[in-house]
């Protein structure tokens, strides 16, 4: 017996089928569901259910740290999808393969959008101290 022979499987082969595009779409409405629902409850949601709906009505944000409304949850979960936004560019501009210029903007783009999310997450937080 010889030495065994490798394989590698390449781009060209029968082997390599892509994904019918209706179930890309799924996957990413799947994943934006599960995102949205994991950040909403990273947010507060059951603390916003249990206690912040009978006190305070009024006000948008309460300065307790035990109690939240729910749009102060829903604020959460936009700053943490803002945040996301901003990793997801930064992503894009180090794996990029478009010129320099744009991979520049994409990852300042990216800082930027953190930043924005970073000061909007700290300001709540001192409103609610």
């Amino acid at each position: 017996m010889g030495p065994a022979k490798k394989t590698f499987i390449n781009s060209h082969s029968l082997v390599d089928n892509k994904m019918p595009m209706s179930s890309n779409k799924a996957i990413l409405v799947a994943s934006s569901i599960y995102l949205v629902f994991f950040f909403a409850l990273g947010s507060g949601l059951f603390n916003s259910i249990l206690e912040g709906s009978g006190r305070l009505s009024g006000s948008f944000i309460i300065p307790s740290r035990s109690i939240q409304t729910v749009a102060e949850t829903v604020v959460m979960t936009i700053i943490f999808l803002l945040g996301t936004g901003g990793v997801y560019l930064l992503y894009k501009g180090g794996i990029s393969h478009a010129p320099i210029k744009n991979q520049g903007a994409l990852m300042a783009a990216g800082f930027v959008i953190i930043g924005i999310a970073l000061v909007l997450g700290f300001r709540i937080i001192d409103i609610k101290l």
